[in-house]
């Protein structure tokens, strides 16, 4: 089982865990499907939003997926990840997400694609979450400014640790 001992409260997981942890080829998978595992049976308090739930579809569903799933195969999967007896728990937009989104990307500079990174923090900060699990470094790292901080898995938090003394 992970540790999770220097968790506290809501965590907020990225989709790159969800999807290392069903691609069973993925580099992440080892380390991913036990949080994800542990999520699910409630032993980290772990949220996510409808849109990455979305990510993780596409990511099964892509032609180069390890093993690619068929769309039918990849919505079960993604249904199977949150629905009850499940604990993660699944943020939808609500009102003022998309105007603070729009906000944060702005006062970022975030343009392109990233601004549904932007979407994603907004759920979580108004949400009351405040600690990512990624493993997209530099597309949360920006979120350090408006309160998020990444706090998982491991392999991210060493990667952290060397850029700081690097």
């Amino acid at each position: 089982m992970p540790s999770t001992s220097d968790l506290e409260g809501r965590v907020f997981f990225d989709a790159g865990l969800f999807i290392g942890a069903l691609l069973e080829d993925d580099v992440r998978h080892l380390e991913a499907r036990p949080f994800v595992e542990t999520a699910r049976a409630g032993g980290i308090q772990v949220v996510t939003c409808a849109g990455l739930l979305c990510e993780v579809y596409a990511a099964l569903t892509w032609e180069k997926a390890t093993p690619r799933h068929e769309p039918q195969a990849a919505a079960e999967a993604v249904k199977l990840l949150v629905e009850p007896p499940s604990a993660i728990e699944v943020l939808e937009s609500k009102t003022g997400v998309t105007a603070f989104a729009v906000e944060i990307a702005a006062a970022n500079g975030l343009t392109g694609r990233r601004v549904h990174d932007a979407h994603h923090a907004a759920i979580a900060l108004l949400s009351g979450i405040y600690g990512v699990f990624t493993y997209d470094i530099d597309d949360w790292e920006v979120f350090r400014a408006n309160g998020l901080r990444i706090v998982g898995p491991p392999s991210v938090l060493e990667r952290l640790e060397a850029r700081k003394g690097a």
